[in-house]
């Protein structure tokens, strides 16, 4: 099992949700539909967790989880579903404010150097 993240953050596990998801909803996980999905990634990094995927998916039915407490998967595709959602709507809110918080940054250095006098580079 790959347990290395793509830079841009997919990770196995918001894969394997996302296909998840797919499944149950009677659609076939493809590399398109998870990153409409989980709204990040290359293709060919997904396709990689996806192949991942499909091999722990024959684990998956071949033995089922045998806990009580485990949510019928109606109940995990609804969790999966908001899951993958909010982490969408934090990665653009984070986003948003990195953005809002560098273009502050900026307008203070400029700023601040507006104040300056004429002085040599100290590098």
């Amino acid at each position: 099992m790959k347990s290395q993240d793509e830079p841009s953050g997919v990770t196995q596990a918001a894969v394997a949700e996302a296909a998840d998801m797919l499944l149950v909803a009677g659609e076939r996980p493809s590399p398109d539909r998870v990153r409409a999905l989980i709204g990040t990634g290359s293709h060919d990094v997904i396709a990689g967790l996806l192949d991942v995927w499909w091999e722990d998916l024959g684990r998956r039915i071949i033995a089922p989880s045998a806990d009580p407490w485990t949510p019928p998967p109606e109940i995990q595709q609804i969790a999966a579903t908001l899951w993958v959602r909010s982490m969408a709507h934090a990665r653009a809110v984070l986003e948003a404010s990195h953005k809002e918080e560098r273009e502050r940054l900026l307008a203070a250095i400029t700023r601040l150097e507006a104040k300056l006098p004429d002085a040599p580079s100290g590098n």
